[in-house]
């Protein structure tokens, strides 16, 4: 390719944790290494995620004191993920992900520490663990990555009133309700408020954890290796050459750039949850964009990329689907925890539960469509109000009274009422449906069984619950006035459908082979988790892992 501006080995579209993990491995095995960045921040979605990763059978698991292998982590992938994935890809996934987790422990500045009580989302079943196989990332200080923070990517405006950041493993903690909660809380204020001059500059806390931990240590661990990230920098189109990828054209900062490519180009560029052409096309039942948790930027970009240079696609039906919240600002957040706690319901317009409320956020929104409730409403009462948060949108009143919130409730976003008669009036739900059901979870709560949904009858139910509440942590009655709503709408942390890739994260063209230096990873690939979601981290993990394999192959690396 003569009219190159610049020659790299290995180049890399979208800087999320699946494309820095595989440029990571690309410059440690010695590949001149180049990442871009469409947005002005790094990071994409995975700077606004949980940050854990799902690596079954992974060599911190024995610490936890769980053990675990190769073919107990099939036994159970087998029975959870969709017969559409190629077993052979999955199992190159089990193989290759405690790989990929010690290499960039060893060879870069990722850490992660794993979660021994959260359990596999279906640990009931052969081959399921009670926890340990979700990793979470390892606290980092914003004061090691400097000035480069600042083009990270963040949240919207949601007015969040935490003063501290806490590991996916102190939230749970802190969620138990029992006296490590108290603890928990103390001892991270106390070192929150021992940052004197962080706290008189009314600095945020110092300590990044969860997806900006997670992103923050590729992001340095890049600068340490010496690979350059370029944002603003739009990847338009593929070259190719005698049926192999040479090279690719991007507007960098406006301007139009040749940038050949000698080994691999790597499209890590997220889904299509944001894209208006997309969305419609293949997922009608949700408006492109409005219930999404994902990043703004993630408008399918790669997969059309892919797609024009004779990618093959699929799953593109699928999602990492999640019940959201969409603030008055439309921001939206994800509920992952608050939909479990005792003394709430969800409800459809008829006042009828649809599912078990604590199951898999996966599962509730597949119930929700089913259902059609859309919106669902998420009912709960003065003691759920006093004691539990609602995502980082609420905190408990004990903390905060509602008079604080008063903007979220002269917006309509919350609903109270004196009597759950009267709320459903307000929110126009079935009033007598809404009073059966209020009945039926009361005697559910005192027999300590849901004899509907079975709420609260495994593991991954009760990782998010009260133990004070007894018989089942997951239930108690709608009992004590006031009562809230707010509505919840089949959203989703990003798309899961993409570009069908190889064992070796190689796209296929549309007679299943492989396009000779065109890779794939994350939300841009097809899911190796297919319709499914086996536990905690199963999209980053599969991002950093085929991320990685990519890389190796690129490199020549078959180890």
């Amino acid at each position: 390719m003569n009219s190159a501006d610049l020659t790299v080995d290995f180049l890399v579209v979208g800087s999320g944790a699946g494309g820095m993990a595989a440029a990571v491995t690309a410059a440690h095995l010695g590949m001149d290494t180049l990442v871009i960045e469409k947005d002005v921040k790094y990071g994409g979605t995975s700077a606004l995620s949980g940050g854990v990763i799902w690596v079954p059978n992974n060599h911190q698991m024995a610490r936890a004191g769980i053990s675990d292998s190769e073919d107990d982590a099939m036994r159970y992938l087998d029975q959870v993920v969709s017969a559409d994935v190629p077993r052979e890809k999955l199992r190159k996934y089990v193989q290759e992900a405690p790989k990929m987790l010690k290499f960039l422990e060893q060879h870069s500045l990722v850490k992660f520490a794993p979660a021994p009580e959260y359990p596999d989302y279906y640990a009931e079943l052969e081959g399921g663990k009670l926890g340990a196989r979700s990793l979470d990332p390892k606290p980092y200080s914003i004061r090691k990555l400097g000035v480069d923070l600042l083009r990270q990517m963040n949240p919207g405006p949601l007015k969040i009133r935490n003063r501290f950041s806490m590991t996916a493993a102190e939230a749970h903690e802190i969620f138990s309700f029992s006296w490590r909660s108290g603890f928990t809380i103390f001892k991270r204020l106390f070192i929150y408020w021992l940052d004197l001059p962080a706290r008189l500059r009314k600095l945020p806390d110092n300590r990044l954890t969860l997806g900006k931990a997670l992103v923050s240590r590729l992001r340095h661990s890049l600068q340490r290796a010496q690979v350059p990230l370029w944002l603003n920098a739009r990847a338009v189109e593929i070259i190719t050459e005698e049926n192999r990828v040479t090279g690719l054209v991007v507007a960098c900062d406006g301007r139009r750039q040749v940038i050949a490519v000698r080994k691999g180009l790597l499209l890590a560029a997220g889904g299509f949850a944001q894209c208006a052409e997309l969305r419609p096309q293949y997922q009608p039942q949700v408006p492109a964009g409005q219930w999404s948790a994902a990043n703004h930027t993630d408008t399918g970009d790669g997969i059309k990329l892919g797609r024009a240079a004779g990618g093959q696609i699929g799953m593109m039906h699928c999602a990492w689907w999640t019940p959201s919240m969409v603030m008055p600002n439309q921001v939206v957040e994800a509920l992952i925890v608050g939909k479990s706690f005792p003394g709430s319901i969800v409800v459809d317009q008829a006042g009828e539960r649809f599912c078990n409320e604590a199951e898999p956020y996966e599962d509730f929104v597949k119930h929700q469509f089913q259902a059609n409730a859309v919106p669902a409403w998420l009912i709960f009462d003065a003691r759920y109000r006093q004691e539990y948060p609602l995502g980082t949108a609420l905190v408990p009143k004990k903390y905060l009274p509602d008079e604080a919130y008063k903007p979220l409730f002269e917006s309509g976003w919350i609903k109270k009422a004196p009597t759950l008669a009267a709320l459903a009036e307000t929110c126009s739900i079935d009033q007598a449906g809404l009073l059966r059901t209020a009945e039926k979870i009361a005697r559910f709560a005192r027999q300590g069984h849901d004899e509907d949904f079975g709420r609260g009858g495994c593991a991954n139910d009760v990782y998010y619950s009260d133990h004070r509440i007894k018989p089942n942590p997951c239930l108690s009655a709608l009992e004590a006035g006031p009562f809230y709503a707010i509505k919840l709408w089949p959203g989703d942390l990003g798309t899961k459908g993409g570009l069908i890739t190889d064992t070796n994260g190689q796209v296929l063209d549309t007679d299943n082979q492989p396009i000779a230096g065109l890779y794939a990873c994350g939300n841009t690939a097809a899911s190796v988790m297919g319709d499914s979601y086996p536990g905690a981290g199963s999209t980053l993990g599969p991002a950093m892992t085929f991320g990685y394999i990519a890389a190796k192959h690129a490199a020549g690396d078959r180890t």
